[in-house]
């Protein structure tokens, strides 16, 4: 009799082998510091330990233990891609900066992940695994085909379609129209990733800690002041890495982050040959269509570990389970009925032109806007904005010219997000009328 999924965990079933985020032993906040980082997730830390080994007095706060958001909670996946097509990206920004942008999001950003992971010896699960990204329309597979080749044309970039006939090389479902494999991408256990991060900062001389809000940045003519619950601190420079998480006395990052809710489940243990039988390779896949499911097998090749945009908003546990249950089900009807130990969410932090940024707003620096692709974009961004503040050239990226638009009709609060729910499920239906054979 098949078990019901009444009860799963609502805690990220990466905590279970690397720890929930703890909170750093509190530490008197210094009054004076050569730069404070609001946030302590990814990008903060990258920051932090980048600014810390040139010698920076580097203070990083957050209002609860650091890498509690998005940073250990993501689907542990590593490398980049684009939403933008390479035309629409040149005509937007120039040729050389579409190329820039293509190039550090394919190639630099995983390869300053692979070395980081490396050089600080962080336990985070990293392997090699590849990635397959599934086409949900038949239409889809020449233009990405030709898109590919372009891409190719600018940059080293190792990747190559996969027909539709061919596709049970990668995945057991018939769900798909083909895709492109590119075997150069990486998984990791998320938690793990950010809390040897933190090490990484802590090591290097940067002081972390959780547990305390920013309620306000002040500035005179030569300092900001960054109040706290736990007091001021007096910065030379301010970084917001708050990316889905920025919260409201930072307005003007708040209207131009779209936080939109990520959901995850995982699977009851499955065994390495039946996990094997779905994912045969034991790559990361992702899919194309609106409600973007993305899936692997756990570090240890026994569960599915599945996410999606069940909702746009955040939905009471009940109906994401449902929907994620659903969406499994139809990649893999195969897992009808089995169990589900794990569902938990998290926020990403889109922006309105579906590019991260690096810069400065009204004398705060800043680095966010990752949508969807933090675990190798946040850490290099970091690592930019940081030496950016530090005026040393090695700090040039092409995201610095990505801008943070914003809309009128976006104040802040994403009231919006429900309707968009309803958007892209219509589009999605859509879609699915007119997949092709």
């Amino acid at each position: 009799m098949t078990r019901r999924d009444t009860t799963p965990r609502t805690t990220p079933f990466w905590w279970e082998d690397a720890g929930p985020p703890a909170a750093t032993e509190a530490a008197p906040l210094p009054a004076e510091a050569d730069l404070v980082i609001v946030g302590g997730g990814l990008t903060g830390l990258s920051a932090a330990r980048t600014a810390a080994r040139r010698g920076r007095q580097v203070v990083v706060l957050d209002a609860r233990a650091p890498g509690m958001g998005a940073s250990s909670r993501n689907g542990g996946m590593v490398g980049g891609g684009h939403r933008l097509s390479l035309d629409a990206l040149s005509a937007r920004f120039g040729a050389e900066t579409a190329a820039g942008l293509l190039r550090e999001a394919y190639l630099d950003s995983a390869a300053f992940v692979e070395r980081l992971i490396r050089d600080e010896a962080i336990d985070c699960d990293y392997r090699v695994t590849g990635r397959f990204r599934a086409l949900w329309r038949s239409r889809e597979y020449d233009p990405v085909a030709r898109e590919l080749d372009r891409l190719q044309a600018l940059m080293p970039l190792e990747a190559w379609m996969l027909p539709r006939a061919r596709q049970h090389e990668e995945i057991a479902s018939d769900l798909y129209r083909g895709g492109v494999i590119y075997p150069r991408h990486a998984a990791l256990n998320p938690a793990g990733w950010v809390a040897g991060l933190r090490d990484a900062a802590q090591r290097a001389g940067a002081l972390v800690q959780g547990d305390t809000p920013v309620t306000g940045i002040g500035r005179t003519a030569t300092a900001f002041t960054v109040r706290t619950t736990r007091g001021p601190i007096r910065a030379g420079d301010v970084l917001i890495a708050t990316n889905g998480y920025t919260a409201a006395p930072f307005h003007r990052f708040r209207r131009a982050i779209i936080p939109v809710p990520s959901f995850i489940v995982a699977t009851e243990v499955l065994g390495r040959d039946r996990v094997r039988s779905l994912i045969p390779h034991g790559r990361m896949i992702v899919e194309t269509r609106e409600r973007h499911c993305y899936f692997r097998p756990s570090p240890d090749g026994r569960r599915i570990i599945f996410g999606g945009r069940a909702a746009m908003f955040d939905a009471p546990e009940a109906l994401v389970r449902r929907q994620m249950r659903a969406l499994l089900v139809q990649v893999f009807p195969q897992l009808k009925g089995i169990r589900l130990t794990h569902s938990w969410r998290g926020r990403t932090g889109f922006t309105f032109n579906f590019l991260p940024a690096v810069g400065q707003m009204g004398g705060l620096w800043y680095a966010m806007g990752y949508s969807g692709s933090g675990n190798a974009m946040a850490p290099w961004l970091g690592h930019k904005a940081a030496l950016r503040i530090l005026g040393d050239p090695e700090g040039e990226t092409a995201f610095s010219r990505t801008g943070l638009p914003t809309r009128w009709w976006h104040p802040g609060p994403a009231w919006f997000l429900p309707l968009a729910d309803v958007t892209f499920r219509f589009r999605d239906l859509l879609a699915g009328i007119g997949r092709g054979t």
